[in-house]
């Protein structure tokens, strides 16, 4: 009974929150809503009265009920986004159809291979996230799990998405197996290869969207992280929700839609520290693109209960932090104002941008196509975000107190693919519009 609970608390809250969606779209949107909303259900439900079963299972009736009345509303509020696409209808080649279906295929066998060979996943994995999971369901106390005692490498101050929804697993399941933090992992990625191809596919048609399917498919290290089990996987899908719900809502005029790209985005504060940066970022770039204060607070009034959540975990518990803990007002001032850690941080970035085994060249093929074909700062409030974020990451790097060189080359990737899915659609749908425009040039 509690399994088939937590299935309709994630279906019916996620078909809530998209009731102004349609077809494929709606129903990937839907499932990654369900998910992140059913992990900070459960992490709300544990920080105020402790997580017993019982209020596990009013924690899921009362998803159900809040999903069902979501729905209502939108079903009479206005119209849902219809099929069609922009007026645009051009049939994708064969040849497309059949690079998407193989990358996807190869994406598939690649993470299970790897998780056959690892079945615990990378080393955050079981280091920090499936840990955090271990502990939230066995303790009968949830305190253990951000004890100050445990070693500060456990990062008891990171959000607890991830771990929250694989705890829940295990306690439906009433197993720790180890197959079930892989599929919820492989899960996520498979969700956030859909959002991107049937966002792009709604904008600008559905040759685009296939392109943009096979550019993530064919990154490398998006099946190694997809593999991994660890938060960023899942962080770049609610960040590409995000951007997609922000792109379909200010060109097509749907403001209804900006509060859920809000929510979406408070997922992503909840699922990593990272995405609490990405969420100003994107309430800074609507702001600044549409120089009105109505979108971005409605944008942040759908963030508000993840942020509430946030708030209340990290004020509440107090987590230890190791920037904290090896951060004096000495050595921050020290760190900030010296040469060698700035140009190193620069020297690192210029060699990392072509790296072959991770990136696949993907990274030089994106500037290279700003730089020669569109050839402008992004105009758009998701490419303006995403250029917020990369720039913050620099004196982030410079202050933070690890050596420089051992923190970027442990974390530069996992920043790389928390942002390329949301990349990749914010520089396609110019692109698409450039080429379309090109095209009715050559036939003038």
């Amino acid at each position: 009974m509690s399994i088939a609970l937590a299935v309709l608390a994630i279906a019916l809250f996620g078909a809530g929150l998209t009731v102004r969606l349609r077809g494929g779209l709606r129903i990937a949107c839907a499932l990654l809503f369900g998910l992140g909303a059913w992990s900070a259900a459960y992490a709300a439900a544990v920080l105020l009265f402790g997580g017993g079963p019982r209020v596990l299972l009013a924690k899921d009736a009362a998803l159900v009920l809040l999903g069902t009345v979501l729905a209502r509303l939108g079903e009479q509020r206005s119209p849902a986004l219809s099929r069609e696409v922009n007026g645009v209808h051009q049939r994708p080649p064969p040849w497309l159809w059949i690079f998407f279906a193989a990358s996807c295929a190869l994406v598939a066998a690649a993470v299970v291979e790897h998780t056959l060979r690892f079945p615990d996943g990378g080393y955050d994995a079981w280091m920090i996230w499936n840990t955090r999971a271990r502990f939230l369901s066995r303790a009968a106390d949830f305190h253990a799990a951000f004890s100050p005692r445990l070693l500060f490498w456990l990062h008891q101050d990171y959000p607890w998405l991830v771990p929250g929804a694989v705890a829940q697993i295990f306690l439906l399941g009433r197993t720790e197996a180890l197959a079930l933090p892989a599929l919820l992992s492989l899960s996520f990625a498979a969700l956030a290869l859909a959002v991107l191809t049937l966002s792009v596919a709604r904008l600008r048609g559905l040759t685009w969207g296939l392109l943009a399917g096979l550019v993530l498919a064919t990154t490398p290290c998006f099946a190694t992280f997809s593999a991994n089990q660890q938060s960023d996987v899942p962080l770049a899908a609610f960040l590409v929700l995000c951007v997609a719900l922000l792109t379909l809502a200010l060109e097509e005029g749907r403001a209804d839609l900006l509060a859920p790209a809000g929510f979406a985005a408070g997922l992503g504060a909840w699922t990593k520290n990272e995405g609490l940066l990405y969420l100003g970022c994107l309430g800074a770039a609507l702001l600044w693109r549409e120089r009105k204060v109505r979108p971005v607070a409605v944008f942040f009034l759908g963030a508000l209960p993840l942020l509430a959540l946030l708030a209340g975990f990290k004020l509440g518990l107090k987590p230890p932090n190791d920037f904290v803990l090896f951060t004096t007002p000495q050595g921050l001032l020290a760190r900030a104002l010296s040469p060698a850690r700035w140009g190193e941080l620069v020297l690192l970035v210029l060699r990392r941008i072509v790296y072959f085994q991770d990136f696949a060249l993907w990274v030089v093929a994106e500037l290279l196509l700003l730089a020669l074909v569109l050839r402008k700062l992004p105009g758009s409030v998701a490419g303006t975000a995403l250029l917020l974020a990369c720039v913050a990451y620099a004196p982030i790097y410079v202050l933070q107190p690890h050596p420089v060189e051992w923190i970027y080359r442990t974390s530069v990737d996992r920043l790389f693919i928390q942002l390329w899915p949301a990349a990749i659609l914010a520089t396609l749908l110019p692109l698409a519009k450039a080429t379309a425009r090109a095209g009715a040039t050559a036939r003038t």
